[in-house]
């Protein structure tokens, strides 16, 4: 089906919170077919997507980010239309999704870069000020094929993906995604887990930003 896009949904120990997006996503009106990779999560992110009409893909350890979305690009092939998006979200909606799609399908851009407004004044900013890290993505099936792998990149990917695409001439469009926030690594894991967690994606963060162009083909 040619407006039948691929969603891909890397997760790590969201057992409690991935219910809720795959909720959102299993009822979206373009009928997607929908991948969850298990990036070898120590809880039962697996098992809490059972009840939903999803293929999951379980690695045996943690691998970060892109590589995750790395071996569902693999595992599923190709398709006209892919959307990334993150297993924690809050205040999602099929509308979002659906902002994320139709810039590729009717304005031509390689890739929607979903900015959060009006969910949370921290998130909010963060998306303002540092869109490049956005994680709820659509990308065409042109952009996916011409893309590198993205295994080393960790919580890199983002900051990957918009480097490459304006490097290779991609188009990009930055569609709202109205009340939409995430949960924060300390509200997930408690301050002391997370706020480390925190500070390894800056790091991650920082490698891509200061490497990328060595990743392209």
């Amino acid at each position: 089906m040619q407006n039948q896009p691929v969603v891909l949904i890397p997760a790590y120990n969201e057992a409690p919170r991935i219910g809720s997006v795959l909720e959102v996503v299993c009822n979206y009106q373009r009928q997607p077919r929908v991948v969850v990779i298990d990036d070898g999560s120590t809880d039962d992110t697996s098992g809490a997507c059972r009840h939903y009409p999803v293929e999951v893909i379980s690695l045996p350890q943690n691998r970060g980010k892109g590589a995750a979305l790395q071996a569902g690009i693999d595992y599923t092939g190709t398709a006209d239309y892919w959307l990334f998006v993150d297993a924690d979200l809050i205040n999602f909606r099929v509308e979002h999704l659906e902002s994320l799609f139709l810039p590729l399908q009717k304005e031509g851009a390689a890739m929607t870069v979903g900015i959060f407004k009006g969910g949370r004044t921290i998130t909010d900013m963060a998306h303002r000020y540092f869109g490049i890290l956005n994680g709820q993505r659509g990308l065409s099936g042109e952009f996916v094929a011409s893309l590198p792998d993205l295994s080393w990149a960790r919580f890199g990917v983002e900051i990957f993906l918009s480097k490459y695409a304006n490097y290779q001439g991609f188009p990009v469009a930055y569609p709202y995604l109205p009340e939409m926030t995430h949960h924060t690594k300390e509200a997930k894991f408690g301050f002391w887990k997370g706020f480390p967690y925190r500070l390894q994606m800056f790091k991650e963060c920082l490698y891509s930003l200061f490497n990328w162009k060595k990743y392209c083909k």
